[in-house]
């Protein structure tokens, strides 16, 4: 998220980028969310200076939030030191690995997938070096027992030629009789609902291009927390109302839901119980009446629109030329 550019805000959260404070643009706070797929609500949020957290680091700050049950869907986070983490919390995972790791099958499951053991740091480079060196060590190697799925995703567009692409989890789900290879990678499939509850929280609600306004640390650190708080609680307005029609989630705008809480919230200061019980079934009807149809298919490629101009960016160490200047005006006479 951008923040205003001061030097309170620039010394505490820093600039992304390589040069970091000599980058230009706006310092940034790292933002990073523990999403509900289904409902897109908040389960926990941390956020930091983008210049001294990464990914990792805030990922650590939500283990308290995972309980048994759980099953945490993303990529680039797999490693033998968070996954022992977050299996401690008694929660699950299904993280898309990369195609270059190495995993040898220890046993193969009826459903295609096979049973392997994501190594220890020290184990994973004895192994390496063996294979580097063409030898093969008999044991295999010492860490967390995980299930590795394979499978393919072709998409078949309106226009162009289909194209396939080859994903891999790493599940700590065992019984392939519990969770079948299928199910699991329908599953993670699901887990491209947070994009959409990210963009619900950076772009609908807070507005495309919002800089927030606070100029000081702490200021932002409130900012942050109130824009969560009022996500929180139209996540909680939606999920009222698909219970009521009984409905799936994604079936409610969102866009609708924040034009039709502001139109309403005015009226509703200090009002008393009865009428603001009023006021929210006549909003759940409001939205019933005005659902999506249901989710299709889609893709959504991930390219940048184009800079509106093509002005040369000025760094952030680099001065501002002077704007006093003097002007000479001479009027070319054609020639006769």
């Amino acid at each position: 998220m951008d923040v205003p550019d001061t030097p309170a805000n620039a010394g505490e959260f820093g600039f992304t980028g390589k040069g970091g404070v000599n980058q230009s643009g706006h310092p940034q706070v790292r933002l990073m969310a523990l999403t509900e797929c289904g409902t897109h609500a908040l389960v926990d949020a941390a956020f930091d200076a983008v210049a001294r957290f990464s990914e990792h680091k805030l990922a650590r700050q939500l283990l308290a939030s995972l309980k048994p049950g759980m099953l945490l869907a993303d990529r680039n986070f797999a490693g033998y030191e968070l996954w022992g983490l977050v299996r401690a919390t008694g929660a699950h995972l299904a993280w898309r690995i990369k195609k270059n790791l190495v995993f040898v099958p220890l046993r193969v499951l009826p459903d295609g997938s096979c049973l392997s053991v994501m190594g220890t740091p020290a184990e994973n480079a004895r192994h390496g070096q063996a294979r580097a060196a063409g030898r093969t060590l008999a044991e295999p190697p010492q860490g967390h027992l995980v299930r590795i799925i394979e499978y393919t995703v072709t998409v078949r567009p309106q226009a162009g030629p289909p194209r396939t692409e080859t994903f891999r989890l790493a599940t700590s789900v065992l019984d392939h009789r519990l969770a079948p290879a299928r199910r699991l990678a329908m599953a993670y499939h699901q887990r491209w609902e947070i994009e959409n509850g990210f963009a619900e929280i950076k772009n609908r609600l807070r507005g495309a291009g919002f800089i927030l306004r606070s100029k000081a640390p702490e200021l932002i650190c409130q900012e942050i927390y109130a824009l969560l708080t009022v996500y929180q609680a139209l996540c909680a307005l939606e999920m009222r109302t698909a219970e009521h029609g009984g409905i799936d989630p994604d079936r409610i705008s969102f866009t609708i839901t924040v034009q039709l809480v502001r139109l309403t919230v005015a009226g509703q200061v200090a009002a008393d119980t009865a009428t603001l019980d009023t006021a929210r079934r006549e909003v759940i009807a409001e939205f019933l009446a005005a659902l999506l149809p249901p989710r299709r298919h889609r893709q959504c490629q991930r390219i940048k629109k184009p800079s509106k101009n093509t002005f040369e960016v000025r760094k952030r160490d680099q001065p501002r030329t002077p704007s006093n200047v003097r002007y000479t005006l001479r009027i070319t006479k054609h020639p006769t």
